[in-house]
């Protein structure tokens, strides 16, 4: 894979979110014979707002990159289909109906790139996204899973767990040689180094480079009790809480058990079981390595 005539992005990685993709985009910064923009989202055609600055605006980010090596980027909001608008005042996800769809923006501007989505069990990954916005302080933790995902919806917490849509969206757009899909819980977490050969062949670049530390781990999570204490001590405890103090209420973590319920996970399992099959079928892979959150509700 030879890399484009300027400096512009020859792969996306696309999602999902939550799903080990900065993981991957850091195995694939520390190859010799990459060049990659920072910061590693640049969300241009995700983001309704930011899609309006311009091409100039975008292409910025790869100037100074090294132009005989590979460049891409890796944005999660990519892999969904309309373009939102981030800003709003509305409380409900609004879209710009004159663009065209995220794959075809980037499928008629790049009509030679590569893409990679890394799928995660979508029970799980619901789950992290939830944590992560609670780690934002974003909404009361005691407003619980359902009700946060329900009642707001520009969190996308619901929504960016429905693979098979959007699977599907891309490649009505994308020739399934060039739309690489990665399951996170067989080809990262337990094949990692088969999955970097693949990856890395698939791009193009030599194969057996090694990276340093693959299975570090990338984002380090909160205990559902720094989370509440976070939330109602305010500003006041967001660097405490990220030093000695953090590690101490995570080692304790009382209220863990509060973080999320069993009624939270039936009803995520709810809405995803009912694509399994779809799914299997658009990836060709077996997804029985996703439990659908039943880990969760033995605890």
């Amino acid at each position: 894979m030879n890399p484009p005539a300027r400096n512009e992005p020859a792969f996306f990685i696309i999602g999902a979110q939550k799903a080990g993709t900065t993981w991957l985009w850091n195995m694939l910064d520390q190859h010799p014979e990459t060049s990659l923009p920072s910061p590693k989202e640049l969300h241009y055609f995700g983001s309704a707002e930011l899609y309006n600055r311009g091409d100039d605006w975008y292409f910025n980010h790869f100037k100074g990159l090294d132009p005989n090596k590979l460049t891409g980027e890796a944005s999660t909001t990519y892999f969904y289909d309309r373009v939102p608008y981030w800003y709003n005042p509305s409380s409900q996800i609004e879209f710009n109906e004159s663009l065209p769809t995220i794959p075809e923006l980037i499928s008629g501007k790049f009509p030679e790139a590569r893409f990679i989505v890394v799928l995660r069990d979508p029970v799980r990954r619901a789950v992290s996204a939830y944590l992560h916005w609670m780690k934002k302080g974003s909404t009361s933790p005691l407003l619980g899973l359902r009700k946060v995902a329900t009642e707001m919806p520009k969190m996308r917490i619901l929504e960016f767990g429905l693979y098979a849509g959007y699977l599907n969206a891309w490649l009505k757009h994308i020739p399934s040689d060039r739309f690489r899909i990665l399951i996170f819980e067989d080809q990262i977490r337990k094949n990692w180094d088969l999955t970097l050969t693949d990856i890395y062949s698939y791009l193009g670049l030599d194969p057996d480079f090694r990276p340093a530390q693959p299975g570090k781990r990338v984002h380090k999570s909160w205990g559902w009790t720094r989370i509440v204490f976070s939330y109602y001590t305010g500003g006041f405890s967001r660097s405490a809480i990220g030093s000695k103090t953090g590690r101490l209420l995570d080692r304790f973590d009382v209220l863990a058990r509060h973080a999320i319920n069993k009624e939270d996970i039936e009803f995520l399992r709810s809405v995803y079981l009912p694509e399994k099959d779809e799914l299997e079928k658009i990836t060709g892979c077996s997804l029985d390595c996703w439990d659908y959150g039943e880990g969760i509700l033995r605890k």
